[in-house]
């Protein structure tokens, strides 16, 4: 099964909240908070996109999961771009590649030019892993590969012929000025005056030992010619 994963990204500068804004304790003295401007990192798996035959298409039944957080505090006047190596290794320690992280790196500085970091936002960069999985659906080729692997997995069950079509086989005996012929069955000669058993596709073998194999095979040792039998 082939997996093929893909990074896609934006950056935005998004406004300052009271939920982004740090706590302070009402109890203590208070304190001047040095001022920082916020940059976040957010890395999630996109819902598993399937593609067969070309076509690609989403489980619906999974939701975006959340991979990996992080946060930088830079300090106000300093330029975001004099901390593109802190930015590196953020975007290293949650495992983006090393192309993404050039191009995710390339974004920032450009939204970083000209900004002021102490007007109230912060950037939020957010990186979405997507996940392309092959699924192959069961199909008919499948069903019978399936069966043929099955087939020679298990030992195939010897079928007998009947014996009223062994009774009814041609009893001949060979003459003398024939030319020498082997029995398969028993792969000795069949000597020249003795009885033999011809069966319907004229292969020739000795009459004891054809009757033999026929008993447990219904099938001519030679060519696979099918004599009758029950399951059949």
């Amino acid at each position: 099964m082939d997996t093929h994963i893909d990074y896609d990204f934006i950056v935005r500068l998004k406004p300052k909240t009271n939920r982004n804004s740090q706590h302070v304790n009402c109890d203590q003295p208070l304190q001047k908070v040095p001022a920082t401007f916020p940059v976040n990192f957010l890395l999630y798996k996109r819902p598993i996109y399937y593609s067969l035959h070309g076509v690609a298409f989403s489980a619906t039944d999974r939701r975006p999961e959340s991979i990996s957080r992080k946060i930088i505090h830079i300090p106000v006047g300093d330029s975001l771009c004099h901390h593109i190596n802190d930015f590196k290794g953020i975007l290293t320690d949650i495992g983006i590649p090393g192309i993404k992280i050039s191009q995710i790196l390339f974004e920032i500085t450009t939204k970083a030019h000209g900004i002021d970091t102490s007007n109230g936002v912060f950037m939020f960069v957010s990186i979405r892993k997507t996940i392309y999985q092959e699924a192959r659906l069961r199909n008919e080729e499948d069903d019978i590969g399936r069966a043929e692997r099955e087939s020679m997995e298990v030992e195939a069950k010897p079928i007998p012929a009947t014996k009223s079509s062994i009774d009814a086989l041609e009893r001949v005996v060979l003459d003398a000025s024939a030319s020498a012929r082997d029995c398969t069955v028993c792969m000795e000669e069949i000597d020249a005056g003795s009885e033999a058993i011809r069966m319907p596709c004229s292969h020739v073998y000795h009459s004891d030992c054809i009757v033999k194999w026929l008993q447990t095979s219904h099938m001519c040792p030679l060519c696979r010619y099918h004599m009758p039998c029950e399951n059949l």
